[in-house]
């Protein structure tokens, strides 16, 4: 297998999550994420993207590194089917993430915003989530990482 290296944020993101975990990674533009996940956690993902260039991207890359991810064009959560998944979403905006985010959802969440902190804080309570973490990491520039679980009733 060709040497996989991810970014720092990434690796972060790959340290929140537990070995055999089901994810889906939004936005998941090369899917390098996944691929490390896969390999290296043995997790089952889920890349996805609006963009169809991305995808094709993932795809290459997900072969070049001879990992096992399903990959789908598909616009934030739209005609996915939840279950019991960690929902990844990294490096997008807070405005980005609320639109994906306002539906009912009752997954964990892993989101890395760049912008609007405490607007998404202050969404994701409003959503009845409890931010269990959240960890700044400079990584070319300042993300702020926030692990989220939806409060059971």
């Amino acid at each position: 297998m060709t040497n996989l290296k991810i970014r720092p944020r990434l690796l972060e993101i790959c340290n929140l999550i537990k070995s055999g975990s089901k994810i889906i990674d939004i936005g998941a533009d090369h899917a390098l994420l996944d691929i490390y996940l896969n390999k290296y956690k043995n997790c089952s993902c889920l890349a996805t993207d609006i963009s169809e260039k991305c995808i094709e991207r993932a795809r290459q890359n997900i072969i070049k590194y001879n990992a096992n991810i399903e990959t789908k064009v598909c616009d934030g959560l739209d005609n996915i089917k939840l279950n019991d998944e960690i929902i990844v979403i990294s490096g997008m905006g807070t405005r980005s993430i609320k639109k994906i985010l306002d539906k009912e959802i009752k997954n964990d969440l892993i989101i890395v915003s760049h912008t609007d902190i405490d607007e998404l804080k202050l969404f994701l309570k409003n959503k009845k989530y409890e931010i269990t973490l959240e960890k700044d990491i400079f990584d070319k520039r300042k993300y702020t990482i926030i692990y989220a679980k939806a409060r059971k009733k």
